[in-house]
C-alpha cells in the first residue's frame, strides 16, 4: 500500500507546487497553456512512443494478446455505458463529454502503471500495459477530439500522438533500433509528461475556490463509478472466467483516480476547465481510500 501512498502524494506535491504558482500569479491562465501545448506536442507522444517501442512487439503480442484484446472488448463496454451516463451528469454538451471521459479513462499512464510494478513486478506492468494499449489509442483519438471540439476524421488522425502509436508500433514489431541519444531524448521527454501535467493542474485547481471544487454532487457521482462501481463491477465479472493476469490488470487499471486529460486539452483550446479540475482533485483524493481496498478484493 505504501506504493499508493507515494504515488498520490507525489500528485499532490506537485499540484501544490502549480496551485502556489497560479496563485501568487507567477503563471496565468494564458501561459499555462504553453504546458499544454508541450504535454500534447512532445511529452505525450514521446511517452506513447516509448511505450509502443518497448512493449508492442512480436514476443509480447504472441503471448500477451488476449490481454490487448479483452483491453479492446471491455473498453467498448465502458464506451456505451459511460454515454449513457455522462448525459445525466453533464449540465451542458460540452461538460457530458468531460463527464464521458473521465468514465472512460482513468489516471492508468501515471498512476496505474506505477501501481502494477510496484504490487506485480515488472510482469505485472507488461501485463498493464498491454491491456491499456486500447484505451491509450482512445485517448488521444477519440478522446482527444472529444474534449478539444473536433470531428474525429482521418485527418485528426494524423497527429503528434498517433505518429508517435504508428511510429512506436513500426519499430518496436521490426526490432529497429533507434540512435542512443535520440532514445535518450525520448525517455528524458516522457519522464516530464507526469510532473508537467501535475503542475499544470494546480495551476487550473488556483483559479477556483477550494470550497467551489468540492461541492459538485456529479463529481461524487462520477468518482463512485470511477473509483468504486466500474472496477468492482469489473472484478465480480471477469473473476468467474478470465485469467488472473486480465482481471488484475483490468480492474488496477479502471480502479485508478480521473486523468488530467479533462484538464489539459480543454485548456489547450482555452475552454472552461473548472469541471475537469473538480474531478482531478475529489478522486484523488477518494482514491487514497478506495484503491487500497480495491486491491485487496482482487
Amino acid at each position: 500500500m505504501i506504493i499508493i501512498t507515494e504515488q498520490i502524494l507525489l500528485l499532490f506535491i506537485f499540484m501544490l507546487i502549480g496551485y502556489t504558482l497560479g496563485k501568487t500569479g507567477l503563471i496565468d491562465r494564458k501561459e499555462s497553456r504553453v504546458l499544454s501545448t508541450l504535454l500534447v506536442y512532445l511529452f505525450f507522444p514521446c511517452t506513447i512512443f516509448k511505450a509502443f517501442y518497448t512493449n508492442f512487439n512480436i514476443a509480447n503480442l504472441s503471448v500477451y494478446y488476449p490481454l490487448t484484446l479483452s483491453g479492446i472488448v471491455i473498453l467498448g463496454i465502458i464506451i456505451v455505458f459511460a454515454s449513457i451516463m455522462s448525459k445525466y451528469l453533464g449540465k451542458d454538451e460540452y461538460e457530458k463529454k468531460i463527464y464521458k471521459y473521465t468514465l472512460i479513462i482513468a489516471n492508468f499512464g501515471y498512476m496505474g502503471y506505477a501501481v502494477a510494478e510496484g504490487l506485480f513486478g515488472t510482469d505485472g506492468l507488461l501485463n498493464m500495459i498491454l491491456f491499456a494499449m486500447p484505451f491509450s489509442c482512445f485517448t488521444y483519438t477519440a478522446g482527444y477530439c472529444m474534449l478539444t471540439k473536433r470531428e474525429l476524421s482521418l485527418k485528426r488522425l494524423i497527429n503528434p500522438v498517433m505518429i508517435a502509436i504508428f511510429l512506436g508500433a513500426v519499430f518496436g514489431l521490426t526490432g529497429i533500433k533507434i540512435p542512443k541519444l535520440a532514445k535518450t531524448a525520448v525517455l528524458k521527454s516522457s519522464s516530464c509528461m507526469a510532473p508537467i501535467s501535475m503542475l499544470l493542474a494546480g495551476i487550473t485547481i488556483s483559479e477556483y475556490k477550494i470550497k467551489e471544487l468540492i461541492t459538485d454532487k456529479n463529481v461524487y457521482i462520477a468518482c463512485a463509478f470511477r473509483l468504486i462501481i466500474i472496477p468492482v463491477t469489473l472484478l465480480l465479472v471477469l473473476r468467474q472466467f478470465a485469467p488472473e493476469n486480465i482481471v488484475r490488470s483490468a480492474v488496477l487499471l479502471t480502479a485508478m483516480p480521473c486523468g488530467l486529460n479533462t484538464i489539459i486539452f480543454p485548456r489547450l483550446i482555452g475552454e472552461n476547465c473548472k469541471t475537469g479540475a473538480k474531478l482531478a482533485f475529489v478522486s484523488n483524493i477518494l482514491a487514497l481510500a478506495t484503491i487500497p481496498l480495491i486491491i485487496n478484493a482482487i
